[in-house]
């Protein structure tokens, strides 16, 4: 057989161990630890920051996806080291027993795309110790902790605090506060149902009957490995408490208002007006990365480096990657 054939089939042969040993390493639980912008800059969204993107790979070909209190299952592919599920591809920038790092790598502008750190939930289950008691019947109870330790609720189409009130058919015209509160058991029952507070004891039967339908629905939090019964409550406040002032400004509102103002402008060549909106999202919220590279892109235009090179310079305070690049570039 001639040498470089020989070649060849070594190279496959070790091709194909090798995506099969990437494979295996993936079958893990994995909980997201971190999450940052593709290049390595510090994200200042809350929505991003707060929401949970946990995987469970559990076959060659299938995982679920929890987030934000819910479970999906989706089918997945892996070639190479890109991961695909979702419509979401991702490229696998490191794998080792102790941590996942996922690039998301279906973004054209690279500033958009994200890259997610993980670790096994079991060595992220040793980071915190949730509180827990002991039941009536000797069974160990520990109290849910939003996006650590919770049971997942499963319905494609909504989420438990929007099945529950569906279910509640509270009246439309009546005011109402109720907290409802119960155990999901590490066998995936619902236990214990109890109104905590009511503003109207007889709804209350209604609730407790709403939340017995999720019956069925609930797949159990795990903790160190193990499945384990929780306590969830969750809070129905239906129009009761009326705001105090009419006053009250959502400022991260505001200023991704005042950024797309600024945006129109800047795609009109009106820099000197779309400098002024940019500054204004930036007053309502000085951690709006985007309102700020506007900014100095607006001020390089209008030829007032200085003022732009302050805002380079607060973006590489922020830990943005990008911006040191440009900061070389106007500002040395």
């Amino acid at each position: 057989m001639r040498p470089y054939i020989i070649f060849l089939l070594f190279i496959n042969v070790f091709q194909s161990f090798g995506q099969r040993d990437f494979s295996k390493d993936l079958l893990k639980d994995w909980k997201k630890s971190e999450i940052r912008a593709k290049d390595g800059s510090r994200l200042y969204d809350q929505t991003y920051i707060n929401s949970t993107f946990d995987i469970k790979i559990f076959s060659k070909d299938s995982l679920s996806l929890f987030t934000n209190g819910r479970r999906y299952n989706h089918s997945y592919s892996l070639k190479d080291s890109m991961l695909v599920f979702n419509k979401i591809v991702f490229k696998t920038k490191s794998l080792t027993e102790t941590e996942l790092i996922l690039d998301q790598a279906d973004f054209v502008d690279e500033m958009q795309a994200l890259s997610l750190r993980f670790i096994p939930k079991k060595l992220y289950d040793l980071t915190y110790t949730p509180t827990s008691y002991v039941s009536k019947s000797g069974e160990r109870v520990y109290q849910q902790v939003n996006g650590k330790l919770e049971p997942y609720f499963v319905d494609k189409n909504m989420a438990v605090m929007d099945y529950i009130f569906e279910k509640f058919g509270f009246p439309e015209y009546r005011k109402g506060g109720f907290v409802v509160r119960f155990v999901v058991t590490k066998t995936g029952a619902v236990k214990g149902v109890s109104i905590v507070a009511s503003t109207n004891d007889k709804y209350n039967d209604k609730l407790i009957a709403a939340v017995n339908k999720t019956k069925g629905k609930w797949q159990p939090a795990e903790y160190m490995g193990e499945k384990v019964n929780v306590e969830v409550e969750y809070d129905y406040n239906l129009s009761y408490s009326e705001r105090t002032s009419s006053s009250v400004v959502d400022s991260l509102e505001y200023s991704k208002m005042y950024y797309e103002y600024g945006n129109d402008f800047f795609e009109r060549a009106a820099y000197k007006q779309a400098e002024t909106y940019y500054q204004k999202s930036i007053n309502y919220n000085p951690l709006n990365i985007n309102s700020y590279y506007q900014h100095a892109a607006c001020l390089i235009l209008l030829r007032r480096k200085a003022d732009a090179c302050k805002d380079y310079q607060q973006l590489v305070f922020l830990e943005q990657k990008k911006a040191k690049v440009l900061q070389d570039k106007y500002c040395k």
